[in-house]
């Protein structure tokens, strides 16, 4: 934007924005926009593609739900832009929450200054060319093309900010330079302002100290919240606080039960999976398994409902089902790892070896760097009561590999390299490792696996291999 100074008998008269009334002027002014121009295109383009995911995790909502959200949205902003209060890093959809009387309002506040911006544009340009900027680059990210279930978020006002604050510095300016008094006042406001504006800012961002800080004040802040409540239950499960996750979960399915509306069945889905994972850790695993259900029934392509069901079959003993809904994971995502590893450990449990073995190189060859992998194979390999799927070379080459990615910290890695050592007829060397297990293990607190250790130390001894069909891991 070019600056031309406005004619004024008072000496210093700020410069403003202003358009050229000679029309090459304006062509001019126009032609040399166009490269940038062309470039805002091409960011718009690049966001939509970019937010194509996020657009398709979700049904959309009601194409009047989002104009009626995008003009509450309009004015929002500029009040958050005014008074930067209450603000949360997510903001729920109203969907349709919103009273007529105030989506009315907000249209008219809208018309009311884009009307003063346009009848003023000669005598305050920069009304005009400030609110324009706001109300253009608000347009990709207001919420018409839907991408997630916020209703609006501060993140998006970044760059439109620059049209309001251009507006409001401008005609603060224009105000000011009629009277030296109204400056010294308007320095001393303006000091005012961003002290007041620091101190909002220090405060805000302790919020943002960790997640149970900053979803518990996005609670606080907002209503009818179910993202932080499944945030904060999920922070809540890492820490083994299962009782409190399940309660966070629980308080976001309701919210989200009182929405009927199909375009939140992935995200009631997910919440459902998380509440059935805590129930499942907490050892409720009848329970569990009714919320892996509704979570499959909302989104029958779940692959981590199928997968995490699969391992409460397993733990039940339900060897079948799980192997049918570890399938059906891999039927859906065929490149997960964990799923070829837990198939490969139900196939071996049901004492189908050659399967087992097949899964877990599967599962090798998605994840090289996954120790796991290479220790089951290793397992196998060491262990098997088939003579003919046996090898002990191959069994310490992969049972060294597992040890050397863990740094020899896990006991169970170095059982598997003991036993392929006497698979191999090395027995002073698998007394040797089963040792360092043994120690291990028990600097770890775990005497039992310690226990088992010392067993296989008397088979050694006497040159006797290990066997056994179990997975290691």
């Amino acid at each position: 934007l070019r600056r031309f100074e406005q004619p004024s008998s008072t000496k210093g008269k700020a410069k403003i924005l202003k358009y050229g009334n000679q029309r090459h002027v304006i062509r001019r002014l126009f032609l040399e926009k166009i490269p940038l121009l062309v470039l805002s295109a091409g960011s718009c383009v690049i966001t939509f593609v970019l937010q194509k995911r996020a657009i398709g995790a979700i049904a959309p909502l009601p194409f009047l739900w989002r104009v009626q959200n995008a003009f509450a949205s309009y004015v929002i902003y500029v009040w958050k832009t005014l008074w930067p209060t209450r603000l949360a890093v997510f903001y729920p959809h109203p969907n349709n929450t919103l009273a007529i009387w105030e989506v009315i309002l907000a249209i008219g506040f809208l018309l009311a200054i884009t009307v003063a911006a346009i009848v003023f544009r000669s005598e305050r340009p920069y009304v005009f060319t400030g609110w324009f900027w706001y109300l253009g680059m608000l347009v990709p990210v207001i919420g018409l093309v839907q991408a997630g279930e916020q209703g609006h978020a501060d993140r998006y006002t970044y760059l439109p900010h620059i049209g309001l604050f251009l507006l409001a510095v401008w005609l603060a300016a224009d105000v000011t330079a009629v009277r030296q008094s109204r400056s010294r006042f308007a320095v001393a406001t303006a000091v005012v302002i961003i002290v007041a504006l620091a101190w909002a800012a220090f405060i805000q961002t302790s919020y943002w100290r960790n997640s149970e800080t900053l979803w518990t004040h996005a609670l606080a802040v907002t209503s009818d919240n179910d993202f932080a409540h499944n945030n904060l239950g999920y922070l809540c499960v890492d820490r083994g606080e299962l009782d409190k996750a399940i309660s966070h979960f629980e308080t976001a399915l309701r919210i989200r039960s009182s929405r009927q509306d199909t375009h939140y069945d992935v995200g009631s889905a997910f919440v459902q999976m998380n509440l059935a994972d805590a129930l499942a850790r907490k050892g409720q695993s009848d329970e569990a398994m009714l919320h892996y259900e509704e979570a499959i029934k909302l989104q029958p392509n779940y692959a981590d409902a199928y997968y995490n069901r699969g391992n409460v079959l397993f733990a039940k003993g339900r060897i079948d089902e799980a192997i049918a809904d570890w399938e059906k994971t891999l039927q859906i995502q065929p490149n997960d790892a964990d799923a070829h590893t837990c198939l490969g450990n139900a196939l071996l449990r049901q004492g189908s070896l050659k399967e087992a073995i097949a899964h877990y190189e599967k599962a090798l060859a998605l994840a090289p760097e996954d120790p796991h992998s290479r220790n089951n194979i290793a397992w196998v390999l060491a262990t098997s009561s088939d003579a003919s799927i046996r090898d002990g070379a191959r069994a310490v080459k992969f049972a060294r590999e597992a040890v050397e990615l863990s740094n020899s910290e896990d006991p169970k890695f170095l059982r598997t390299l003991a036993a392929a050592y006497a698979e191999s007829s090395r027995f002073s060397e698998a007394v040797l490792t089963a040792k360092r297990g043994v120690q291990t293990a028990t600097a770890q607190g775990k005497s039992a696996f310690a226990n088992v250790l010392e067993r296989d130390i008397a088979l050694y001894r006497e040159h006797i291999p290990l066997r056994e069909l179990s997975p290691i891991n």
